[in-house]
């Protein structure tokens, strides 16, 4: 029989509720852009190279931001990340309806899209590692994964919600969706302006400063940045698959392709919530489980041919994702020790992006050469990353939670 649930913060929901708008507008985005860009005369490379410009300043930008977290406090960076992402979402689709009226077309059209990504990457980079900092900050060594795993779920309910939203505001009007999400945006800062944020840690003495190579750090940014790679290669081919291999003799593939994207969300939310959470499964057994059902599920849906297969690939890919999230989040916080938490959630939040910024490079290419080698690129990443996790030392130290025995990770004193 499994240990009574100790109580987390509501706080905690409050931030997921800020993750849910930005994983909302991200599935929207993610799923109507390729191939309303494509009907626009933009192909493949240039689709992709949108997406990558975001994810570049993401990467550059994360790590600045959780210090700052860590330095000035999570509250604030919080807000300005919400609130750049909700700007950045309604100027997307804005241009995207001018495109679509014929004011732009071409180069322009292209410019203008990447400059409103690229706002996204600026400053909505900072939600994710404030917040995954603020969770640190008030939750147990015990309870970090669940912790985790609650503030994750929100990014995963918008994803659900996103798809489902659109198909009904989408009867609307094309912008109607993204305007939806900005708004709830705006609201969540409301909300957020209003918890007390937990006390600042660490500005009496100074502290030496963690860096990528850290040995506390690098061995989850590794298993993490390979997970980027793959989701990238599923997330921005997908559209095109459902389209050129799946449901080829169908108009309403987006719908179809939404589906898929929505029975991931859910598998991803039965991870968070049912074997994180609920379960109370440790850290160094949701990143292991994880990596090896991810292995299965990609390689399943690289040779899936019916809607069917892809969908039960899906799925189970969402609840191996759902699992290691949390689970590579609450393992590098527990590594890192307390001072330096907002900065360890902006080194995870720098090496998420890389499948976006390389996928024009290498995802992209292999699609045209063969739709089922980004998958299979995907399969052979978490493979890979199950051998490593096995062997390095800081997993095998995560997965024997000796971090129980260092005092440096006790809850902060005062937290709610």
């Amino acid at each position: 029989m499994s240990k009574s649930l100790e109580k987390l913060p509501k706080t905690i929901w409050i931030l997921a509720a800020g993750l849910l708008c930005v994983g909302a507008g991200q599935s929207i985005v993610f799923i109507t852009i390729p191939p309303i860009a494509r009907d626009l005369g933009l192909n493949e490379i240039q689709i992709g190279s949108i997406f990558a410009t975001s994810a570049l300043a993401w990467m550059i930008l994360s790590p600045i931001w959780g210090s700052l977290s860590d330095s000035i406090g999570r509250k604030k960076i919080v807000v300005v990340g919400l609130f750049g992402f909700a700007i950045s979402l309604i100027l997307f689709s804005f241009t995207i309806s001018l495109g679509q009226s014929g004011l732009l077309a071409g180069t322009f059209l292209f410019i203008l899209l990447v400059c409103a990504r690229l706002l996204n990457g600026i400053f909505g980079s900072a939600t994710r590692p404030s917040s995954g900092g603020w969770v640190a900050d008030i939750s147990s060594i015990e309870t970090r994964s669940r912790a985790f795993a609650r503030l994750d779920s929100g990014f995963s309910m918008g994803r659900i919600l996103g798809p489902a939203v659109a198909g009904l505001l989408l009867l609307i009007s094309y912008t109607a969706p993204f305007f939806f999400f900005a708004m709830g945006a705006f609201i969540v800062i409301i909300f957020i302006s209003l918890q007390k944020t937990p006390p600042m840690i660490f500005q009496e003495k100074k502290i030496k400063k963690l860096t990528l190579f850290d040995a506390r750090v690098w061995p989850f940014l590794i298993v993490s940045a390979g997970f980027g790679i793959s989701n990238a290669a599923l997330v921005q081919t997908s559209s095109f698959f459902f389209q050129d291999v799946i449901t080829p003799s169908s108009e309403n593939y987006i719908a179809l392709a939404s589906v898929g994207f929505m029975l991931s969300a859910l598998g991803v939310l039965n991870g968070q919530l049912v074997i994180a959470d609920r379960l109370q499964t440790s850290p160094g057994s949701l990143v292991k489980l994880g990596v090896i059902l991810n292995f299965f599920a990609l390689l399943g849906y690289a040779y899936s041919s019916t809607l069917v297969e892809v969908y039960i690939c899906l799925f189970f890919y969402g609840l191996g994702g759902g699992m290691l999230g949390p689970g590579i989040s609450s393992s590098l916080s527990l590594s890192v020790g307390k001072e330096y938490q907002g900065i360890a959630g902006g080194f995870l939040g720098m090496v998420i992006p890389i499948g976006h910024v390389i996928s024009p490079l290498i995802s992209m290419p292999l699609y045209m050469l063969n739709p089922s080698l980004p998958y299979l690129l995907g399969a052979a990443l978490m493979f890979l990353a199950s051998i490593f996790i096995f062997f390095n030392k800081r997993h095998k130290w995560i997965r024997d939670k000796n971090y129980k025995e260092d005092r440096n990770l006790e809850v902060f004193e005062n937290s709610q």
